[in-house]
């Protein structure tokens, strides 16, 4: 059951239909897992007229997300693991320039990947996720114990961490706004929240509108510059540094995204894999400008 939604960030009831929703059949699954191919399928998308911030709406309520990221499993994500390590040693990298030890929490840690190569770099860690299959695999891989929950859990953390992270999470989650201020409760006092999240106001998002890959289902808010910078500043955070974020991929794990979202790429990147590369499956920074980090702590 879809439910019509007011804006998150301003509580206004003034909304303006941007994208008519694409989904064609009532049965189709919500695709719940972080690697999925949903692309170009997606809820109505509307744009707040107070705020500007953009949004699924209407869209499955609480407890139907929370239920189906319970049950989301994701072995693709596990599949491109390497990928995940290399982008992940190079976020931490970044984030030794303003923190290089403590307590950090990992919100929406998936397999533990991030938090993995934080251990080995000294850190005190802890993760949540919400995916009973993504807490058993990270026990499994890296005997790191991980809570099984969503960010409305971090109620139980005061000031508790010394960073708290969250890498491709804010999208996804019901109440961003709330998730914010609870990283910044569990936050010490000098403490930093460092996260990853889509760019809609891109110049990518711009010129491909409603063929922009990261339009699904799976992402019910959009976020741009402006947005975020009143989400933190809603939430009690002031903003530190926001930039550009890259992934590091393998050619294999490009193909397998082109071959849902672009034909001529795909067989462009498959001619160039097999031609050039020998048919090696090297690793990538890839890019379009649609992806922002950004570091915040309290205000």
């Amino acid at each position: 059951m879809l439910k019509k939604v007011n804006c998150n960030l301003c509580k206004k009831n003034d909304a303006e239909i941007i994208y008519k929703s694409t989904i064609k059949s009532n049965n189709s699954q919500p695709g719940y897992a972080c690697t999925n191919e949903g692309h170009g399928e997606y809820y109505q998308i509307v744009k707040c007229r107070n705020c500007g911030l953009y949004y699924s709406s209407p869209r499955p309520d609480s407890t139907e997300l929370e239920k189906g990221y319970s049950e989301a499993e994701d072995t693709i994500y596990k599949d491109e693991m390497d990928g995940r390590i290399k982008t992940f040693k190079r976020s931490l990298k970044s984030l030794s320039r303003y923190k290089q030890k403590g307590k950090l929490l990992d919100v929406g840690c998936s397999l533990g990947v991030f938090l993995s190569e934080a251990k080995e770099q000294g850190w005190q860690v802890q993760g949540i996720d919400p995916s009973k299959w993504s807490v058993a695999q990270c026990r499994k891989l890296f005997n790191i114990k991980i809570r099984q929950g969503t960010c409305k859990n971090l109620i139980h953390f005061k000031k508790e961490f010394d960073v708290i992270t969250m890498w491709d999470v804010l999208e996804h989650a019901d109440d961003p706004l709330e998730a914010l201020i609870q990283c910044r409760n569990a936050l010490k006092d000098d403490g930093l929240l460092v996260f990853s999240t889509v760019d809609f106001g891109s110049i990518y998002a711009r010129i491909l509108k409603r063929s922009w890959p990261w339009l699904m289902k799976m992402h019910i808010y959009y976020f741009d510059k402006n947005t975020i910078k009143k989400y933190l500043e809603k939430a009690g955070l002031k903003l530190i540094k926001l930039s550009t974020y890259k992934h590091i991929i393998s050619i294999n794990y490009l193909l397998y995204k082109l071959n849902k979202i672009n034909w001529f790429l795909y067989y462009v990147v498959k001619f160039v894999k097999k031609a050039f590369l020998f048919n090696k499956n090297v690793f990538i920074t890839f890019g379009m400008g649609d992806f922002m980090e950004v570091y915040a702590k309290k205000g």
